[in-house]
């Protein structure tokens, strides 16, 4: 029998990162909130998850937050397919193993249904003396009752810290969207910078009015030289990448902005907007494209023989 689950990378066992260390109140109740969604999730579809303790829950945790993912769920379920209880009895150890999780997470011991009666009792003091009164409260709710709550009411009494973890998750999806916006941007500068790379000054265009010094595309040389190749009133090179950024974004946004290119020798100058430049760069790139061929291997796979 093979049991094949998803690959998180950089993700730890639980049980590894709290041994010893234990969690500052808010990250636990991040983590309670959590794992109530996987429970709810698990619940609702009529099954149970029967592995819930530190050793089958993985963490992701950084600066900011910790996200929590639950291990080997279903393999309980079929090895013991035959003799497994009711699905009521089995949720409900689950949310009592729910509570010796936090229990756990809070004092750093791997709590489960045999642990002792003494150490149970100490872990619950340690909770007592270190955490706040509501945390303590759900936690022996859990864990001591004989029918404990539904998680549906379990979800109901944590709605203002379900509310908090949303918030939460929002501020880490536009800090993720706003790296991603800039990874986005560069690959955009990039796209810009291949292009006229592919462009200027080819040799074998020399002869092409198109791509000579009095052709179209000479606007793409000039360009470059503007924005690569800036110097002072004594000759020194200027290595401004501020310039560099900002004429590639005008640019690649076709801004209507003016500027002034000039050649080398200063005897030819010209005023062209951004747009002017991004036209002339499709323009003269689609030109490319079109009397370019395939590179080697792409030709070699398609004929068939070796790469």
């Amino acid at each position: 029998v093979f049991f094949v689950h998803r690959y998180i990378p950089g993700t730890q066992c639980l049980l590894d990162v709290t041994n010893p260390p234990t969690f500052d109140e808010p990250i636990i109740w991040s983590a309670v909130c959590q794992m109530v969604t996987i429970i709810r999730a698990v619940h609702g579809a009529g099954l149970a998850l029967r592995t819930l303790d530190l050793r089958h829950t993985l963490v992701q945790v950084d600066a900011v937050r910790m996200r929590v993912y639950l291990n080997c769920l279903g393999v309980v379920d079929a090895l013991e397919f035959e003799t497994r209880k009711s699905i009521q009895h089995l949720q409900a150890d689950d949310l009592r193993s729910f509570g010796r999780w936090v229990l756990s997470m809070v004092t750093g011991t791997n709590i489960t249904a045999s642990t002792d009666t003494q150490t149970l009792q100490n872990c619950e003091r340690y909770c007592m003396q270190n955490y706040s009164r509501e945390l303590r409260h759900f936690i022996l709710t859990l864990i001591r009752s004989q029918n404990p709550p539904s998680i549906i009411d379990i979800s109901r009494a944590l709605s203002a810290r379900l509310l908090d973890e949303l918030d939460g998750t929002q501020l880490a999806l536009q800090r993720t969207e706003k790296a991603l916006a800039g990874e986005y941007e560069s690959g955009r500068a990039l796209r810009l910078l291949l292009k006229l790379g592919f462009i200027n000054e080819r040799p074998e265009n020399g002869v092409n009015r198109r791509w000579s010094q009095s052709g179209d595309c000479y606007v793409l040389t000039l360009f470059r030289d503007y924005v690569f190749h800036q110097a002072d009133g004594a000759g020194n090179p200027v290595m401004d990448l501020g310039h560099v950024v900002t004429a590639l974004n005008k640019v690649d946004a076709a801004d209507e902005e003016k500027i002034v290119l000039s050649s080398r020798d200063g005897k030819s100058m010209m005023v062209v907007s951004f747009a002017d430049v991004a036209r002339c760069l499709d323009s003269a790139y689609q030109d490319l494209c079109s009397g370019s061929v395939p590179p080697p291997a792409l030709q070699h796979q398609g004929s068939g023989g070796p790469y």
